[in-house]
């Protein structure tokens, strides 16, 4: 019986790292198969597919980055208003403080400097809620990814799935990237980008 192994490794981190770890899992995949190999006299198939590609091709990577730009924008939008209160307010400011006693202005101040923390604070929570939604959704792609070349490898009955970027040079033959992209485009056109 041979032994399928699957090296779709989506490693996070430098691209040195990642090139280095990608570089490992296929050299000590493709040994340890062709040891396998040699011993029981049997070849093994091997298939590459382009993750990067499959995200931001698929219909669903594009849906993302879609909602991603829309509501970054829209996000965009709303604090250019709210950072353009805040600088007609500290103009008034500037003027108010040959007028009112140095009480009101301090107050007046104290009120400015609230309203300041209160928008840099709401900026921050929407950055980070965006940036969770967008890594939620592409993680939920990810999966994706590999469910729908292993249900490709197995069908086609390829011993070994290697990323596209753990190998240096390769037959265009071996790339399984095409079948993938087609089969994840039936399968969903949209991951929803949620923003909380």
């Amino acid at each position: 019986m041979r032994k399928k192994i699957s090296a779709l490794a989506l490693v996070q981190g430098s691209k040195n790292m990642k090139f280095i770890t990608l570089l490992f899992v296929a050299v000590f995949a493709t040994a340890t198969v062709t040891a396998d190999a040699f011993a029981q006299g049997t070849v093994q198939t091997i298939a590459i597919v382009d993750v990067d590609r499959l995200l931001s091709e698929s219909k669903a990577g594009k849906s993302i980055q879609e909602q991603h730009t829309k509501k970054r924008e829209g996000f965009q939008k709303e604090f250019e208003k709210l950072e353009r209160k805040l600088i007609d307010a500290e103009k008034q400011l500037v003027k108010d403080k040959e007028t009112l006693s140095p009480e009101a202005f301090i107050e007046k101040r104290q009120k400015f400097e609230k309203e300041f923390q209160e928008t840099r604070q709401l900026f921050q929570k929407r950055r980070n809620a965006l940036d969770k939604g967008l890594a939620d959704a592409f993680k939920m792609l990810r999966k994706m990814i590999i469910q729908t070349t292993a249900e490709v490898s197995d069908e086609a009955k390829y011993d070994i799935v290697l990323t596209r970027e753990s190998v240096v040079i390769v037959d265009k033959k071996m790339d399984i990237t095409d079948d993938v992209l087609k089969r994840m485009n039936k399968k969903i056109s949209n991951i929803p980008l949620n923003v909380k």
